[in-house]
């Protein structure tokens, strides 16, 4: 994938998400981990490692299908190191597609997935991402203060 022209990348990562909506999450889950585990992500370069973002992007897409549990078993063993590393890589894609993983595991988890990890402008970054979701605007506004309910609890302020 990493000489692949974007059209067969694309299409390659959309039949990837139809599979996986098609089929048991949690196998999915355990089918994608060895992609995640075996990835070495160079810092230095803007290049992305193409089966790491592929991953990333399909991971997305099951995250709110995973069980709660599994999810939160792996979570900060597996994906929250993986996921910590991707926001400072030099590619813009490859942040965004742990930004919006990072959303989904907030609506699965809620406060469960313990922000203090992050800086406080990934933090930030993560809270306008997850202001702006669909599902948080159906589930209406939860801030006091101008201030979203999830970076209070961090003793961010407005």
């Amino acid at each position: 994938t990493c000489d692949a022209p974007f059209e067969i990348v694309h299409t390659s990562e959309r039949a990837l998400q139809n599979l996986v909506c098609g089929t048991d999450p949690d196998t999915c889950f355990q089918c994608l981990v060895p992609f995640l585990n075996d990835t070495d992500v160079d810092l230095s370069t803007k290049s992305n490692p193409p089966i790491l973002l592929s991953t990333l992007r399909t991971l997305r897409h099951l995250i709110d299908r995973i069980s709660p549990k599994t999810l939160e078993n792996n979570f900060h063993s597996l994906l929250l190191p993986l996921f910590l590393t991707t926001l400072r890589h030099k590619s813009v894609d490859m942040r965004k597609a742990t930004i919006f993983i990072l959303v989904e595991v907030y609506f699965v988890l809620g406060d469960g997935m313990n922000m203090d990890n992050f800086t406080e402008s990934q933090q930030r970054l993560i809270d306008v991402y997850i202001t702006k979701h669909p599902k948080k605007q159906a589930m209406g506004d939860q801030t006091l203060d101008g201030v979203p309910i999830s970076l209070q609890s961090k003793g961010i302020s407005a």
